[in-house]
């Protein structure tokens, strides 16, 4: 077994060795360089397709977490392993930590390329404390003072998920319970159409290593993150309380463009980039790593599971 130098730290494994009975008996190493260095990736293994990618997840993730509250379409395809995110290939998926707005956080992401993107496609990783680091030490302090951050979604306007995209059912009653469960401000404006609000601190400590992490999804949907002519349409119809997303300071005020600009320019920054091999299985601190994609041309499948 080989170890590359690089970022994340690459596994080079044998074509018909089993990956999940080499991380059961590697499972310390493993965690030793998500600790220190955020993802780690096996390459190399004996890796054909959904069934080898769902028992390995089953050997390295022993408590799955349910995707609530996310924001982009995906399909179940076992009870433990989903696609990645089905979003246009044309589109960047910004950098972000999964479901940071949420009470709980995934800790793991395990993903598992099956078939690598005729171009473009790269995954994109930032170290989230390099970024709390780059990022202006008053826009910090901006946020501790005013509570952290705030995110508003709208669910059934037609411009982003319908109520039952995002909560699974349309169930009024069961939806409040599922609000009440994850800290979640819930407010039926009619029969087709929620409005939740979830207040969240913008800087998180790692559960192990307790350094500071910039842990959120305040750049990612801030209203400047549509398209110049999706804003626009929106903005002529919506009031901006009824935005299909928007992100807010703690105490419910705006947040200055400048900020946000700060923001991705830290992450930019802390950008590691990598291309996927066929068979490749990416582990990811999901605390330490915030992730993204490339935008690709051909066809392009990703799985992931998430859990601890």
């Amino acid at each position: 077994m080989t170890e590359v130098i690089n970022e994340p730290t690459i596994f080079i494994g044998e074509k018909n060795e089993d990956p999940g009975k080499w991380y059961i008996e590697n499972e310390a190493l493993v965690n030793d360089k998500l600790l220190n260095k955020g993802a780690v990736l096996l390459r190399g293994f004996k890796m054909a397709g959904l069934t080898d990618f769902d028992k390995f997840v089953g050997n390295s993730i022993s408590q799955n977490a349910k995707y609530l509250g996310g924001a982009t379409p995906r399909k179940n395809l076992t009870r433990k392993v989903s696609t990645s995110t089905e979003f246009p290939k044309e589109q960047e998926i910004s950098l972000h930590n999964e479901l940071s707005y949420e009470k709980q956080l995934p800790e793991k992401l395990i993903f598992c390329c099956l078939l690598p993107s005729l171009t473009g496609g790269q995954t994109q990783l930032s170290d989230v404390h390099q970024v709390y680091n780059l990022i202006n030490t008053e826009i910090i302090d901006e946020f501790k003072k005013r509570n952290g951050w705030k995110l508003v979604r709208n669910f059934g306007r037609g411009f982003g998920p319908t109520i039952k995209n995002g909560f699974g059912t349309e169930d009024i009653d069961l939806i409040r319970r599922d609000a009440l469960e994850r800290d979640i401000e819930i407010e039926i404006i009619d029969d087709r159409i929620v409005r939740t609000t979830q207040t969240v601190d913008a800087v998180k400590r790692h559960p192990v290593s307790g350094i500071p992490l910039w842990v959120n999804h305040i750049a990612f949907w801030h209203k400047s993150s549509f398209e110049p002519e999706q804003l626009k349409l929106m903005s002529d119809i919506l009031s901006a309380d009824e935005f299909p997303y928007n992100t807010l300071f703690g105490d419910g005020t705006v947040i200055p463009d400048d900020y946000i600009a700060n923001i991705r320019a830290a992450y930019s920054e802390a950008e590691f980039m990598f291309d996927w091999v066929k068979g490749d299985i990416l582990i990811v601190d999901n605390y330490r790593i915030a992730h993204g994609r490339k935008p690709y041309t051909g066809k392009r499948k990703v799985l992931v599971s998430m859990g601890k």
